[in-house]
């Protein structure tokens, strides 16, 4: 018995020693494996696209850290680095928005948002197709001729002789003269045309001068528009007739003008001043472009390259007379460099900067300090950029813009100051006549990211302080500026590039 109890013991600690070892196997099998799912974030991202920029607001769920969100555009990875906050920072968390700037291309912009698993896996959060803006067709829209109700014709009145009336009554003033128009001293003879039996006559010339005779002689010596009026009577009454401004006294105008400047850069803004003698009294001028104006010192603004010749006609009373100069209106093609510049650190405008333009669309306008003002085609617009502006936008896209946001702008209309303030919004769908005084500078050893001058990448030894003059537009109509608190990008031309 106690042998058999002895090995009763052993059996039943063997037992217990192997169990132990299979779970043991068992716990080092489970970490290893890990058999429990990693939790993926759930999340919901309206996508939209601002111009040149792609803006994603977090609506609910899970937020996200910086190493595991990964954003794509067209199948290209876009760096995190340069998505800039609206009122946050990583991780990306219900109610933040951030934005990032993608070129507007002619195609649609297909923008991806992936979540990086433990393992390394890229699982789809939320997609979007961004569609390019529709290209509003030049071709005019026909327009339906209507044409006019044929009028009933009217009874033809015949005209009645009454040369030969009834001698008792009273006569009928009538008259002419020639020559009517001419520089002094001018001689006029006046020829009574009078009808019915005619006793007296009476001429009263304009002048002061008078004449009782039926077919006088009259000499004007001073210029000016002299009415004439004839009296004539019998014995059984009379009647007048009177002409006004039936004698001119005067020459024809000599028309000439003054073009400052006459050369330049397009857009070019020319003012035009009338030097012309005689009093004219109406002005036509051609611009030479296709554009014409009845303003006695009009301003015209040519747009593109090549040389204009300008013509002014002058009218007056006495006639009219054209003047076109040998030497015309000489407009050169703006001599700009395109830059593609993104990931600035210390980069952005210098302030008291503007641009300048004219409104070409009638739906436009601008809320400045929680006003709006309206434009319309033909207002030249002038937005100064304020020292209280630092982060903001600028994008336009083939002479319209997509965006507008700074806090502190100057708006100037047709001369006029109207408000400063921050821009809370932009409508303008057409402008021309760009012009611009915006500077941007880098200071010494930024470190951007990408930096390319008509096409070909800047490199440099050391970081020098960088400076872009004049920008606007690039020569395919695009011009994008972008400064937050993280980075600056920008897009477009430069009149002028300075290295410190």
């Amino acid at each position: 018995m106690g042998k058999e109890h002895a090995m009763t013991q052993i059996q039943t600690i063997m037992v217990m020693s192997v169990i132990m070892i299979v779970l043991f196997l068992l716990g080092v099998i489970l970490v290893i494996w890990n058999p429990i799912p990693e939790r993926i974030p759930q999340a919901s991202i309206s996508i939209e696209g601002e111009g040149d920029s792609i803006v994603m607001q977090h609506m609910n769920g899970d937020s996200f850290s910086s190493d595991r969100l990964v954003i794509k555009v067209n199948g290209d990875v876009q760096p995190n680095q340069n998505m800039n906050f609206q009122g946050g920072t990583w991780p990306w968390s219900p109610g933040e928005r951030i934005q990032f700037y993608y070129p507007l291309p002619d195609a649609p912009r297909l923008v991806e948002v992936y979540y990086l698993t433990d393992k390394g896996e890229s699982l789809l959060i939320d997609k979007a197709r961004l569609e390019p803006p529709p290209v509003v067709s030049a071709t005019p829209l026909p327009v339906e001729m209507v044409l006019p109700v044929t009028p009933t014709p009217l009874p033809t009145n015949i005209p009645v002789n009454v040369k030969d009336a009834n001698p008792m009554q009273p006569p009928v003033s009538d008259f002419t003269a020639e020559p009517r128009v001419g520089d002094p001293p001018l001689t006029v003879t006046f020829h009574d045309l009078s009808y019915g039996a005619v006793s007296d006559y009476l001429w009263s010339f304009g002048d002061g001068s008078t004449s009782t005779l039926q077919n006088p002689v009259h000499t004007y010596f001073v210029p000016g528009s002299y009415s004439v009026s004839l009296l004539v009577s019998n014995a059984y009454g009379s009647n007048r007739r009177t002409a006004g401004d039936f004698i001119m006294i005067g020459s024809p105008p000599v028309a000439k003008f003054l073009a400052e400047p006459t050369k330049g850069q397009a857009p070019l803004t020319v003012q035009f001043t009338d030097l012309s003698t005689g009093s004219p009294k109406s002005w036509e001028w051609s611009f030479g472009d296709g554009s014409q104006s009845s303003d006695k010192n009009p301003v015209h603004i040519f747009q593109n390259a090549g040389d204009y010749n300008v013509t002014l006609r002058v009218t007056n009373a006495y006639g009219t007379d054209k003047y076109s100069p040998e030497i015309g209106i000489n407009v050169t093609a703006p001599t700009l460099m395109d830059v593609y510049l993104t990931g600035s650190v210390n980069g952005g405008l210098i302030p008291d900067g503007y641009v300048k333009l004219r409104v070409t669309d009638p739906a436009s306008s601008m809320k400045v300090a929680g006003k709006i003002y309206p434009f319309e085609p033909g207002d030249m617009i002038q937005l100064i950029y304020g020292p209280g502006s630092s982060d903001g936008t600028i994008s336009t896209d083939k002479n319209r813009f997509t965006a507008f946001n700074f806090n502190d702008i100057t708006l100037v209309k047709n001369g006029e100051t109207l408000a400063r303030g921050p821009v809370n919004s932009f409508t303008l769908g057409g402008f021309d006549s760009y012009a611009s005084t915006l500077n941007l500078t880098m200071p010494k050893g930024d470190r951007y990211t990408t930096l390319y001058i008509n096409s070909e990448p800047y490199k440099y030894v050391e970081s020098p302080r960088i400076q872009f003059a004049g920008i606007g537009p690039d020569s395919s109509g695009r011009f994008f500026y972008q400064k937050s608190a993280q980075n600056m990008n920008f897009q477009g031309g430069i009149a002028e590039l300075t290295l410190g």
